[in-house]
C-alpha cells in the first residue's frame, strides 16, 4: 500500500472519515443536481463541472448510516477519481486537511474492507477509506424492466396498413385549432427571453432569434391570420422552426396541442380562405382543425428566412454531429427519447385500465383503430403521477411495436450538437445519454425505451377483451 500523506477529514452523521488527498480533485459547495431515475439509493443524480457531466454519490447511503441533507450550508460535495472516472462524492461537512503522523496512524489489514486504516487526530478517530472499494458498482446500474401487456393482433396491424395518413403538429391561435405538415417543422423551442427588432419588417414579424448561431426570423401566427397578437408571457407560448431547401423561418404560437397522424381520407380541401393560407380542413371528433397551406409557409420562408451558413446546412442535411430529441417533462426535471423512435405525440386521452397489468401501466388506448398500451412514465421513475391539461402521451416504436408514455407536458423538439451529450458506457442503464445545455444549467436525459419497458412481452401477449 501506498504511503498515505495527507487526509481530507469528512463528517457522516457522527462519525469522521478521512480520504487520500491524491485521490481528490476538488471540493466545492452542493451544485444543483439533476436526479435519475431508477438508480442505487446513493447515486443522488448528476451535475455538470467544468463542462463535464460527473455523476454524485451519497456517502452516508453508501454507508448506509442515512442520507446527506443537500439544502444544509455545511454539506460538500467532492470530486475524487475512481477506476479512471471521474465521480463526485457528497459528504455532510469537510472538516479540514490533516498531515499524516506515522505515530498515530495504524494500516488495517483486513481483507476486503473499504477501511483502509485509522488516523487519530485530538480527539477524534478518523477512519481512512478507499472509495473505490464501495463506490464502483453503484456508478451505473441496472434497471429492472416494466412487463406490459400489449392488446394488439395482427388483424389490427393489417386494418392500419391499408389507412395512408399523413403527420401534422397541431397547435391553437385565438381558441382555434391548427396544423403543419411535420415535414415542414425542424424543432419546437420555448419562447427566448430576447427576440430582436428588424428593421423595416413585416407587421406580422417579432423580429429575429440566434440559434445556435443561425439567425431566423420569427412571425407571430395569430397576426398572420388577423387574430390578436400571441401573448409572449404565456408559459404554453413556442416557437416552430420551419424549414424548406436549407432556409427557415420560424412561427410564434400560444399553444402546441399534438404531432399525429392524420387519415387523409378525412381531409376536406378548403376554398375559403382567399388567401390561400389553408390548404385543407380536417374534422375529428370534437374540433375542426385548419390545415396551414405547404405553398403559403414555403413563400413565407423563401421570402423571410436569413440567409443559412454551412452550419445550417449541415443541420437541415442530417449531420452526424446532431441529434434531434423530442424533450419532455416530468415533474421538475427533464426527459428526451431520440425524435427516430417517436410516431406522434398526443393531448391526454382517457385510457382503458387493463386487469392484473403491471403497476407502471395505465391501461390501454384506441388510437385510429390501433390498441396501444400506456405507460405511466412519472410512476415508472418515481415521480408522482398526475394528469393535467398539459398532460400529453408520446406514441413510440420500438421493434415494431409501439407503445404510449404518459409524461406531465412535451417542451421541446430539438436539435443537440454532440458535444453537449455524454452518453452512458453501460448498455444496462435506463439513461442512454445526458445532455448539458446553457452551461450545464439545463440537463436533459435521454432515455432508453428497452429498459423501461419488455419488448419481448409486447411482441408476444395476444389481443385480449378490454
Amino acid at each position: 500500500m501506498n504511503k498515505i500523506d495527507t487526509i481530507l477529514a469528512i463528517r457522516l452523521g457522527d462519525e469522521y472519515y478521512g480520504i487520500d488527498s491524491d485521490n481528490i480533485s476538488q471540493v466545492l459547495r452542493v451544485p444543483a443536481i439533476t436526479p435519475i431515475p431508477l438508480t442505487a439509493d446513493s447515486l443522488n443524480g448528476v451535475v455538470v463541472l467544468n463542462g463535464k457531466i460527473i455523476p454524485v454519490i451519497d456517502m452516508k447511503q453508501v454507508l448506509d448510516i442515512g442520507k446527506v441533507q443537500i439544502n444544509s450550508q455545511e454539506s460538500r460535495i467532492i470530486t475524487i477519481h475512481v477506476n479512471s472516472e471521474e465521480i463526485a462524492i457528497l459528504v455532510d461537512e469537510v472538516i479540514d486537511a490533516v498531515n499524516v503522523d506515522d505515530k498515530n496512524y495504524e494500516e488495517n489489514t483486513a481483507d476486503d474492507n473499504f477501511i483502509i486504516g485509522f488516523y487519530k487526530h485530538e480527539e477524534n478517530l478518523i477512519q481512512i477509506v478507499e472509495p473505490k472499494e464501495i463506490i464502483a458498482d453503484d456508478i451505473v446500474e441496472t434497471f429492472a424492466p416494466a412487463e406490459i401487456e400489449l392488446l394488439a393482433d395482427d388483424r389490427d396491424k393489417q386494418e392500419l396498413s391499408s389507412v395512408n395518413t399523413n403527420r401534422y403538429l397541431f397547435f391553437k391561435a385565438n381558441s382555434e385549432f391548427f396544423a403543419v405538415d411535420i415535414e415542414l417543422v425542424a424543432e419546437l423551442i420555448f419562447v427566448p427571453n430576447e427576440i430582436t427588432a428588424i428593421a423595416g419588417m413585416n407587421k406580422a414579424s417579432l423580429g429575429a432569434i440566434t440559434l445556435r448561431e443561425e439567425v431566423i426570423e420569427v412571425f407571430d401566427f395569430n397576426m398572420l391570420f388577423g387574430f390578436e397578437r400571441v401573448d409572449l408571457s404565456l408559459p404554453t407560448a413556442r416557437i416552430l422552426i420551419l424549414r424548406d431547401e436549407g432556409k427557415k423561418l420560424a412561427f410564434c404560437v400560444e399553444y402546441v396541442e399534438e404531432i399525429k397522424d392524420i387519415d387523409t381520407s378525412k381531409i376536406e380541401s378548403s376554398s375559403v380562405d382567399e388567401e390561400n393560407r389553408i390548404e385543407a380542413l380536417y374534422k375529428d371528433t370534437n374540433n375542426i382543425v385548419s390545415i396551414v397551406s405547404k405553398m403559403f409557409v414555403k413563400e413565407l420562408i423563401d421570402k423571410y428566412s436569413v440567409a443559412q451558413d454551412e452550419k445550417s446546412h449541415a443541420i437541415e442535411d442530417g449531420s452526424e454531429d446532431m441529434r434531434e430529441l423530442a424533450v419532455f417533462g416530468i415533474g421538475q426535471e427533464e426527459f428526451a427519447f431520440d425524435i427516430e423512435n417517436v410516431q406522434e405525440i398526443i393531448t391526454y386521452q382517457e385510457v382503458t385500465p387493463v386487469p392484473d397489468s403491471n403497476e407502471f401501466i395505465k391501461g390501454v388506448i384506441n388510437l385510429r383503430g390501433a390498441i396501444i398500451a400506456v405507460v405511466d412514465l412519472p410512476k415508472k421513475l418515481g415521480f408522482e403521477s398526475q394528469i393535467t391539461d398539459k398532460s400529453k402521451i408520446i406514441v413510440c416504436t420500438w421493434e415494431g411495436e409501439k407503445v404510449g408514455f404518459l409524461v406531465d407536458d412535451v417542451n421541446d423538439i430539438m436539435f443537440i450538437e454532440e458535444q453537449f451529450v455524454a452518453y452512458s458506457k453501460s448498455h444496462d442503464s435506463l439513461t442512454k445519454a445526458t445532455i448539458s445545455l446553457e452551461n450545464g444549467k439545463r440537463v436533459i436525459l435521454e432515455l432508453r425505451i428497452d429498459k423501461i419497458v419488455d419488448i419481448e412481452e409486447l411482441q408476444n401477449i395476444k389481443k385480449e377483451d378490454v
